[in-house]
């Protein structure tokens, strides 16, 4: 079976940023800057993203475009002994569960496109939204239906193949993403008060930027960008020859990622302190602050509705670009066809998702599984590529000429990466 390849660098390039622009992207990154210290956070996760996170990245691409396999068998063909290729099963496992664990939140969004746009909140007060989210999300069947019909999103674009499919999806889902951002970012900054937010949000703080927030930092850069999750190699694994520009597609990738994070961090903080509301983070930011916030706020239904348009487009740009790399890897590996393979992920995406809505200890297990599947598999990708497959193999795939950037690459790989990621496991784990 002739492999897919993108289209084009920008179907690649917006299939990527759609993969990595996630709701975490959106409600806790800017949560995490104004808890933190604001500008000297942002800072230092620029620096983490661009210093770490991409070029952790760039090797995943580097292994699919070197093996033109799915991450078991990239590590398979590459490795030197199958052990390696338990890595790549580890991936596969991690951005299925990923899918299915997460899959109720998409049902909490999609929902709340719908009952914005009725007036649903219009009339209640602030603690009677709070416990109408709570009351909403304990209505497991509405959760479940409301969820079931992403499922159905994604295993229709998913079957349709790469280019008709996923490139096709993101070319209309990033350009909106970015589009209803700009709309949101004029009308936050034009509310009387906005400055103030604004002040919360990017003004250094020294004193706030503590050992626990370069650990946040850390664990959030390393996790929005999506090493350990498949999609890097499997990507990197459907470029053609003439668009392969690995460390420059990277960056691009990075930079657009960390630029919608920042962004919404001028919706959401302009708009909260303009009304003065508390900041929060996840889903209490979402569900419960901004509702508040759309309450008050001229025309507040048409800008609500466009700000969950906005967090379901990130949702389902992820799920896709996710999906697609596990359907791939099902189809190589056990010899499915696309269409019995998107059953497959569908199905066991629904069925996670179904105990996930049920059960908020398994939510949280899942998630606790999940950060360990990804450091591990940040640290083996690490191990493997600097001291298996080897940096020359590597910078010959990616392109690297200049041996300012290979030796760069080199300390980051072999050493800095390694150690970064050892100490954010250990911190997970309540070691610091």
């Amino acid at each position: 079976m002739e492999r897919e390849r993108f289209s084009s660098k920008i179907g690649f390039f917006l299939s990527a940023i759609g993969f990595a622009i996630g709701i975490g992207s959106l409600w806790r990154f800017p949560y995490l800057v104004g808890r933190y210290g604001g500008g000297i956070f942002l800072l230092f996760y620029v620096l983490i993203i661009f210093g770490i996170a991409i070029p952790l990245f760039v090797l995943e691409m580097a292994l699919g475009s070197a093996s033109q396999k799915n991450p078991a068998g990239a590590y398979r063909q590459l490795g030197k002994g199958k052990a390696w290729t338990l890595n790549g099963y580890l991936n596969i496992f991690a951005m299925q569960l990923l899918l299915g664990y997460t899959m109720p939140v998409a049902g909490w969004v999609m929902a709340y496109i719908f009952k914005t746009g009725l007036g649903t909140f219009q009339a209640l007060s602030p603690a009677e939204i709070g416990d109408y989210f709570g009351a909403f999300i304990a209505n497991t069947p509405e959760v479940i239906a409301w969820s079931a019909a992403t499922v159905v999103l994604v295993v229709l674009i998913i079957g349709r193949g790469l280019n008709k499919g996923l490139e096709f999806a993101n070319s209309l889902c990033m350009p909106a993403l970015f589009l209803i951002l700009t709309v949101l970012i004029v009308r936050s900054l034009t509310l009387p008060g906005a400055t103030e937010g604004l002040v919360y949000y990017l003004k250094p703080d020294f004193s706030k930027f503590t050992a626990r927030a370069v650990y946040d930092c850390i664990g959030q850069a390393f996790f929005a960008i999506g090493v350990g999750m498949a999609a890097g190699i499997v990507f990197g694994s459907y470029l053609k020859q003439e668009q392969k520009s690995l460390l420059k597609q990277g960056i691009h990738i990075g930079s657009a990622l960390t630029l919608a994070g920042f962004l919404s961090g001028l919706v959401i903080f302009p708009a909260v302190f303009s009304f003065g509301l508390e900041p929060a983070g996840g889903p209490g930011l979402t569900f419960v602050t901004m509702p508040n916030v759309f309450n008050k706020m001229p025309m507040g239904i048409l800008f609500g509705v466009l700000f969950y348009v906005l967090f379901y487009l990130a949702a389902l740009s992820s799920w896709l670009g996710g999906a697609e790399a596990v359907v791939a890897s099902y189809m190589e590996e056990f010899g499915f066809s696309r269409k019995k393979a998107v059953y497959v992920v569908g199905g066991t995406m629904f069925a996670i998702g179904c105990v996930s809505a049920y059960s908020m200890d398994f939510f949280e297990t899942a998630d606790a599984v999940l950060n360990n599947a990804l450091i591990a598999g940040g640290l083996l990708l690490t191990l493997f590529v600097g001291w298996s497959w080897g940096m020359r193999k590597f910078f010959d795939e990616a392109g690297i000429r200049s041996s300012t950037t290979q030796a760069i690459f080199t300390i980051i790989v072999k050493y800095v990466a390694p150690a970064t990621i050892i100490i954010l496991g250990l911190s997970m784990h309540g070691v610091f």
